[in-house]
């Protein structure tokens, strides 16, 4: 009786306990399915995948609910409204200018000196449009109505695959990459309201790249050469290098050379002159050139150091170039050099006191170039090709009363020198210059 009645224990026991392991076994699972059942539940809620009373399905993209396709779908173009792929931006200036009785303004007066507008658009990733719109230019609204500057399409980063700033591209109408002023001619960037005597700058046809190596950036540009806007009147095109960068952190430095080719009349201007064969817009005492083009050849170093522990206190600007123009009756050949020299000094964070002086000319008694002196001078009607020698003094204060407004004040002198040979009168050599201008950008 003790041996069954111990036996029906034991198998009463193990029935009990696999049954408690089936019952555990069975809220174990229960539980499983429990919760992979709220786990679909709340990726249906995400997806919004439930038929609603209307018997429409929904998929929502949200920013709430997908914040990481957002944040990069915002970014491309093309998810964006095409108001917000147009930067505009853009200056105007305006004042009173008095030249004296020699100059282009003798009687003084108020005049709107610039006015452009600049819009960049964004086609695609790291491609845009650009387009410059001249409503004024250096306030010679009779002869140079509304017009386009630069105009080109732009390609950054052509090589980001292999780095960032190797190589970018534009093409169209472009500012010709030669020396610094062109640069900050714009009346919102110069720091005077008159510009240097040789004041290179021009815009031209063509195709222009970019990049930096390291610490050293570089321009290479190939283009027309010719002032007529899209018309080429020879096969030979216009080559422009420049290498710049700060091999000292306050000193900047740069180099800049161009091959012209054969034009009648450069896109390159300096100072209100082109390369032209002598005579062909003004004669020259020494006759004039039978060549109907001219090659030239030039080059410019410029350097500046600004001074103060971050260069708040002021900088020395300095430039120095010369030109060859080559013409085919040697005769008529003309060697160019100019040079600038522009202390300033930051009175305040907002004022400033600046001085420019700058020469170009032939440095030949014999040999004359045309000079205006852009635009206040009127060398060019004075003097034509007889002049050898253009100076200018400009002394000027500054006041930035906000970052987009400057405030100008200068008083400057211009001298012009002739050849030995000229029947000009010698003392119609001299120009002064009074000017109030504000600029303002956006």
């Amino acid at each position: 009786m003790k041996s069954s009645g111990l036996l029906l224990f034991l198998i009463f026991s193990a029935s009990t306990v696999i049954a408690q392991k089936q019952e555990v076994a069975e809220k174990d699972t229960s539980a499983q399915f429990k919760k992979l059942k709220e786990q679909i539940e709340v990726l249906q809620r995400e997806l919004e995948l439930e038929s609603g009373s209307n018997g429409e399905h929904e998929v929502d993209l949200s920013g709430n609910e997908m914040p990481s396709i957002e944040g990069e779908s915002s970014t491309h173009v093309l998810a964006r409204p095409w108001f917000q792929n147009i930067d505009i931006s853009g200056f105007g200036a305006a004042g009173f200018l008095d030249t004296g009785a020699e100059g282009t303004r003798p009687a003084g007066g108020f005049l709107l000196k610039e006015a452009s507008l600049f819009a960049e658009m964004d086609v695609w990733e790291r491609a845009t449009v650009y387009l410059e719109i001249q409503t004024n230019r250096l306030g010679d609204d009779k002869t140079k109505f509304v017009r386009t500057g630069e105009v080109y399409a732009h390609f950054r980063d052509v090589l980001k695959k292999w780095g960032d700033d190797l190589l970018g591209i534009k093409l169209g109408r472009i500012d010709i990459p030669f020396g610094e002023e062109y640069l900050w001619q714009d009346a919102s960037d110069n720091l005077l309201i008159s510009n240097s005597a040789a004041y290179p700058y021009g815009w031209d046809e063509g195709v222009l790249l970019y990049g930096k190596i390291h610490s050293v950036g570089w321009i290479a540009a190939l283009s027309d050469g010719t002032d007529e806007r899209s018309i080429e009147d020879d096969p030979s095109k216009a080559v422009n290098l420049k290498v710049y960068g700060n091999p000292w952190q306050p000193l900047y430095l740069s180099a800049s050379f161009m091959k012209n080719g054969k034009a009648a009349k450069s896109a390159l201007e300096f100072g209100g002159s082109h390369f032209q064969p002598v005579g062909a817009s003004h004669e020259s005492s020494i006759g004039i050139s039978p060549s109907d083009k001219v090659d030239a050849v030039l080059y410019e170093l410029d350097a500046k150091y600004r001074f103060g522990n971050f260069g708040e206190n002021g900088h020395l600007a300095l430039s120095y170039g010369k030109a060859f123009q080559d013409d085919p009756a040697p005769t008529f050949d003309r060697d160019l050099i100019w040079f600038t020299v522009e202390p300033l000094y930051n009175i305040t964070r907002q004022a400033y006191a600046v001085m420019r002086y700058s020469e170009i000319g032939t440095y030949d008694s014999d040999k004359g170039y045309h000079f205006d002196g852009k635009t206040t001078a009127g060398g060019n009607s004075a003097f034509g090709y007889d002049t050898r020698r253009l100076r200018r003094l400009s002394l000027g204060l500054g006041w930035r009363p906000n970052p987009r407004t400057i405030v100008k004040l200068e008083v400057g002198s211009d001298w012009f020198d002739v050849i030995d040979v000229s029947p000009l009168d010698a003392k119609d050599d001299k120009r002064n210059l009074f000017g109030l201008e504000m600029a303002l950008r956006f």
